[in-house]
């Protein structure tokens, strides 16, 4: 039996509609998206989607799919990676050269001399 006989077009529609909502979130921060199954069968529950999000029935939907296919970057049996425009990819370093860690610290050395001051008047 194939996945659509058994689940409504509807809900592959809104399967659709949250994965373009992911993406239109992430590219207006230009970030990439990628969760874990649990992540995104909270969203799907959440949207009234009632179709369970795990590796095999993600990838019997995807089969079928191409609208699916067209948003989805890569998936797993950890998760997804959705297909973000504008976004670079989450194992990419950022284009400045710096990692996470450095621009924590980069702001935290820009914000340190205005505490300092904050507290000693």
């Amino acid at each position: 039996m194939r996945f659509t006989e058994f689940a409504p077009d509807m809900m592959i529609d809104r399967y659709v509609i949250t994965l373009k909502n992911l993406i239109g979130r992430a590219a207006a921060k230009k970030v990439p998206s990628k969760m874990n199954w649990i992540a995104l069968n909270k969203i799907l529950k959440s949207n009234d989607a009632s179709l369970v999000a795990d590796y095999e029935t993600f990838k019997s939907v995807y089969d079928q799919s191409p609208a699916i296919q067209g948003l989805v970057k890569n998936f797993d049996a950890r998760g997804i990676d959705l297909n973000v425009p504008g976004a670079p990819d989450a194992d990419e370093a950022p284009q400045d050269g710096t990692d996470s860690q450095a621009a924590v610290d980069k702001t935290a050395a820009a914000a340190a001399p205005q505490q300092l001051a904050q507290q000693t008047s």
